[in-house]
């Protein structure tokens, strides 16, 4: 009885442990990133959210090919291998950490739709967007061929269509697509409307995070600009962005977040936008910006540590200003890249002009072992003193500066 008793143990511990094994593995497998950077082929040690599993990439592995410095290697546990992975060998980025203030004004590439809204009409209420088979946050680019790239134009042509069915080109995410939209004329208005709410363009105030050392291109924000109404990325035509300045601050409360109240200076862009994307906004200057910091390498995520951190960051004016943080925590989670980064604020000058992380900080440099390490990208909805941020190593590799 003691036997089956031990043996029927023994054998529940190798069930345990396999499964706890097959979990971890399924875990790192569909969440750890598939490529890392390195300076160098040194072994890398990589903590993970569990304290007692560091992962390793070590050196020795054959190149991708004879030319190549990418380079195929395992992501091992105590020798055993969870995940293929690529480790690309690269120069060290410098950049110039910004912390400026600015204002974006983003373009569509057509109209978004918003919302929908019923027409009263003889017949009843009816919404032929609706029945058109059109979604908030699809995109209509043309009406009967015709490009649409403003409100009004799309509205023109509801308007003159006299009821008649119109042909029109619609991009969902990614899928592009054609139907067809019959408007119908309103009683209160005695116009024909197709029953939504569209938008042609935004503008809001970020932070630009960095600039490239050799040229005149810029990153900032740490994450996409997105739809109000839809949450959805905004499609990007075109966009500019221009000098701000920060005014007040409203602090958080137990039903708000706090935010950053800014306005644009001037007229005049200082750049462009070529790019709106989740880990971002990308494009070029215009118009040369002083930043008052000195060149510095970008990390690797690998490289980032807990414990303490800086931050570059404008609160009030146009002119950044440095504040002590805590890195509190390090996520590969790929799926969550705007998350990588816990911090919370311990410096009580910051504490005391905004109450901690607000909207509007979105882009503020991270500053650790004299590198970049990530930007401020969201703050933690119950408690304004903790934040989250993007590894810089991810804005880099998102976008047009290597």
């Amino acid at each position: 009885m003691k036997k089956l008793s031990r043996w029927l143990f023994l054998s529940s511990l190798i069930v345990l442990i396999c499964s706890i094994s097959m979990a971890v593995r399924i875990y790192i497998d569909d969440h750890m990133p598939d490529n890392f950077y390195s300076v160098d082929r040194k072994e890398i040690t990589i903590n993970t959210f569990l304290p007692f599993i560091n992962l390793k990439i070590k050196n020795g592995q054959n190149s991708v090919s004879a030319t190549s410095n990418v380079y195929d290697c395992n992501l091992t546990f105590c020798n055993i291998p969870l995940k293929k992975v690529k480790l690309n060998i690269v120069e060290r980025k410098n950049v110039i950490p910004c912390g400026i203030p600015f204002g974006a004004k983003i373009f569509t590439g057509g109209i978004v739709v918003i919302k929908y809204t019923d027409v009263e009409t003889e017949e009843g209420d009816v919404c032929p967007a609706k029945n058109a088979s059109i979604q908030i946050g699809d995109v209509i680019t043309h009406v009967e061929n015709i490009p649409v790239d403003s409100v009004e134009e799309f509205s023109k042509l509801i308007e003159n269509s006299s009821g008649n069915e119109l042909n029109v080109d619609v991009i969902r995410k990614n899928l592009k697509f054609s139907t067809t939209i019959t408007p119908v004329k309103s009683v209160k208005e005695n116009i024909y409307r197709a029953g939504i709410w569209v938008r042609d363009s935004s503008s809001g105030i970020g932070t630009i995070t960095f600039i490239d050392e050799n040229s005149s291109l810029f990153a900032g924000l740490g994450h996409g600009i997105r739809d109000a109404d839809t949450n959805d990325l905004i499609p990007l035509s075109h966009g500019e962005i221009m000098r701000a300045s920060i005014k007040s601050v409203v602090k958080p409360s137990s039903k708000n977040a706090g935010e950053l109240r800014g306005c644009f200076s001037g007229n005049n862009p200082i750049g462009t936008i070529e790019s709106n994307n989740d880990s971002g906004v990308y494009g070029t200057l215009t118009s040369k910006i002083e930043s008052k910091f000195d060149l510095c390498g970008v990390a690797m995520k690998q490289e980032i540590e807990k414990g303490h951190a800086k931050i570059i960051s404008t609160v009030e004016g146009n002119s950044p200003q440095i504040y002590d943080i805590n890195i509190d925590n390090i996520s590969f989670d790929k799926k969550n890249m705007n998350k990588n980064i816990s911090i919370s604020v311990c410096d009580k000058n910051l504490i005391s002009k905004t109450g901690g992380v607000v909207q509007g900080m979105s882009g503020s440099p991270i500053i650790q072992n004299n590198m970049i390490a990530g930007a401020i990208t969201h703050v933690v909805s119950d408690n304004p003193l903790k934040g989250y941020g993007i590894f810089a190593e991810t804005m880099v590799n998102n976008q047009v500066l290597q």
